[in-house]
């Protein structure tokens, strides 16, 4: 008999205002994992590969946290499509590089509510020296 656990599943719904809970006021890593699914893949620009699993994921979101001294974020618009989310965001601070606004997309795939995917969309240069420093996976 093995003593290796499954992973605990997720335990709440994905949703674009806990999505803006999270950036705007949570900020903490650890409430990801209420959200997506043990295998989850995480796509960010300029990784040299997606992330993949919880750990992983979370690891990644809270190196992207670490580099990011102080902003404030605005989710501008949002849309769902069955299980197909798509977040626009601006992210607003004093970045370590680049200029000191931020505009993105999260396409999410949802699996039963929770995360199965996620894929950033950016052209912001952060991305590329948080892939640099392999920082986001």
């Amino acid at each position: 008999m093995s003593d290796i656990s499954p992973p605990a599943p997720p335990t709440r719904r994905w949703s674009v205002e806990g999505f803006d809970y999270f950036w705007s006021t949570a900020r903490d890593p650890a409430m990801v994992a209420a959200v997506v699914l043990p295998d989850v893949r995480g796509t960010w620009p300029r990784a040299a590969a997606p992330v993949v699993g919880r750990a992983a994921y979370i690891g990644a979101i809270a190196s992207f946290l670490a580099a990011l001294p102080d902003f404030s974020v605005e989710v501008t618009d949002h849309a769902t499509s069955g299980d197909v989310a798509f977040v626009r965001w601006v992210l607003r601070g004093a970045f370590p590089v680049g200029p000191d606004t931020m505009v993105g997309v999260d396409r999410l795939l949802l699996r039963d509510g929770f995360v199965a995917e996620n894929h950033i969309h950016s052209d912001h240069p952060l991305f590329a020296e948080l892939a640099r420093t392999r920082a986001l996976g």
